[in-house]
């Protein structure tokens, strides 16, 4: 996908595929990167191909306000995922909108002519999967509200998938997940990555038919507020903080934080804060060698068979078989690589 992009303040913002050093680390191991910094702040684009998908990791970082303009000749069907940040866009092709963080798209334009608006000392990110007509073409039988989606694209109309505002849930977050932190290599990662492309596109079309009733809108201060309530939760997960507290800190009502919550998240202030422990926990759990007991504690519990139950109850399996079949993967992929000399 060739996009180019540029800025009403800092002007066009030429990007490069030998990245600056200061973008270096963070480049995801085998993709291709394209970035740009200066003292605008940065821009960094990261693909990543899956047999005729294609997918981008986009990270932008202005040190002041900006409107930037994405661009491309190319027509696209694309699945977008906001990670981090409220994006306010105006598509040339699809009006206004707005996209907080977990906010999914699924939408069709003959050409990409959208502006972001930028607020400054802000990092924004998201996730674009580019697919063809043929991958939607499969589905439609099982998705019949593709039916007048495809219909707008095979006559080159601009369409947006779905009247409801979604939010992504966390098994679609889980695959994104999975996407970024691929490890294999050649035709194997190509393979991984279409697979994990498409059970993200299967997902989410789940999801936006699924008729989940929104929470309402929020404003965009009430929105960094909430941004601001979460980066607080996030901060030290083993601690325990009232919602008053938290919305005293905020600025907010202990209403207007649960609603900001919902209406971003889909879940509320409590439930976000659980659900980023469990996060947690499993991460620690199968990457690292720390005990359920230490676990237990950072993730906000003084008794490990009380987390183990909480843990349970969120995955469906106990954090000790987490921890078993993390070192059962680990010895199989060691004895693979001892054996490799001698084939």
């Amino acid at each position: 996908m060739n996009i180019r992009i540029e800025a009403a303040q800092a002007g066009e913002i030429a990007l490069s595929p030998v990245l600056p050093s200061s973008l270096q680390p963070l480049q995801i191991p085998d993709t291709i990167g394209y970035g740009a910094a200066g003292p605008y702040g940065h821009v960094l684009m990261q693909q990543m191909e899956g047999e005729g998908i294609t997918a981008i990791y986009h990270s932008l970082y202005f040190t002041q306000g900006d409107q930037v303009i994405y661009r491309s000749d190319e027509p696209a069907i694309r699945l977008q995922i906001i990670l981090r940040n409220s994006y306010h866009y105006e598509s040339m092709h699809l009006g206004k909108g707005i996209l907080h963080e977990r906010g999914i798209s699924l939408n069709y334009v003959p050409l990409v002519n959208a502006s972001l608006k930028i607020r400054p000392g802000e990092t924004y990110s998201h996730f674009s999967v580019y697919y063809q007509k043929e991958h939607l073409l499969t589905l439609q039988s099982s998705f019949p509200t593709l039916i007048p989606f495809l219909a707008k694209i095979c006559v080159e109309q601009p369409a947006l998938f779905g009247e409801n505002y979604t939010i992504a849930d966390a098994a679609i977050l889980s695959v994104v997940d999975n996407i970024l932190g691929c490890t294999y290599s050649g035709h194997v990662r190509e393979l991984y990555i279409h697979y994990l492309c498409t059970e993200l596109l299967l997902l989410s079309l789940v999801r936006m038919t699924s008729n989940t009733p929104s929470s309402g809108t929020i404003g965009e201060e009430d929105a960094y507020r909430i941004y601001k309530a979460k980066e607080l939760l996030l901060q030290d997960m083993g601690s325990s903080i009232s919602l008053s507290s938290l919305a005293e800190e905020t600025g907010l009502s202990i209403y207007k934080l649960n609603h900001g919550f919902k209406a971003i998240y889909g879940i509320g202030a409590a439930e976000f804060l659980h659900e980023s422990r469990m996060k947690m926990a499993h991460q620690a759990l199968s990457e690292t060698d720390t005990t359920i007991g230490i676990v237990a504690r950072a993730s906000g519990y003084s008794h490990p068979h009380a987390f183990a139950l909480a843990f349970k109850k969120y995955f469906g399996y106990t954090p000790a078989f987490v921890q078993r079949s993390s070192r059962a993967a680990f010895f199989i992929s060691s004895f693979i690589v001892f054996l490799i000399p001698f084939s």
